[in-house]
Order: C-alpha cells, then structure tokens, then sequence
C-alpha cells in the first residue's frame, strides 16, 4: 500500500466536490482507493489517500491530472508518496 499527500495553492470545496464528480463521470478507476481525505484550509486545501498499489494510484492519476488542470487546481508541491506501514480504520 502506499500514501499519497497532496497540498494544492487553489483548491476550494466547490472545487474538490466539482473534480470527484468528474472523476466518477469519467469512470476513473477508484477501487483500489483504501481511503480518501480532503481537509485544510478553505482555498488551500489538502488530500491524503491510501491506494493499494503504486500502480493503481498512476491509473486513476491519468483521470485526476487532466481533471486537475481542467479546473484550474495547481499544486503546492509535487504529491508526496510513501509506503503504508500500517493502516488501522475503526
């Protein structure tokens, strides 16, 4: 598994319910999403995903990218990406 952390410069809620909306009208693949987080400060907001593979997380990167850029959202940096150690949901 691994974990994605992304910090955009824009990203407002309007804007991220907007691109999930997209995301499943496109029929991006989301299955191997374990967890799914947005949070932050309002404009500015943050996302951390779990994914089961690398792998999983580059083809569903190939809908977010262009839905991405579609809607204006810019990075802060580049997205983070790190292995799971450990995962506990309750």
């Amino acid at each position: 598994m691994i974990a994605v952390y992304i910090v955009t410069k824009n990203m407002t809620t309007e804007l991220h319910v907007t691109g999930r909306n997209r995301l499943r009208e496109a029929g991006a693949p989301e299955g191997a999403m374990k967890l799914h987080s947005c949070f932050g400060e309002e404009g500015k907001l943050q996302v951390f995903d779990v994914w089961e593979s690398q792998e999983a997380f580059d083809a569903f990167l190939a809908y977010l990218g262009p839905v991405m850029a579609e809607l204006g959202i810019e990075l802060e940096q580049p997205p983070v990406i790190m292995p799971v150690i450990d995962l506990v949901q309750q």
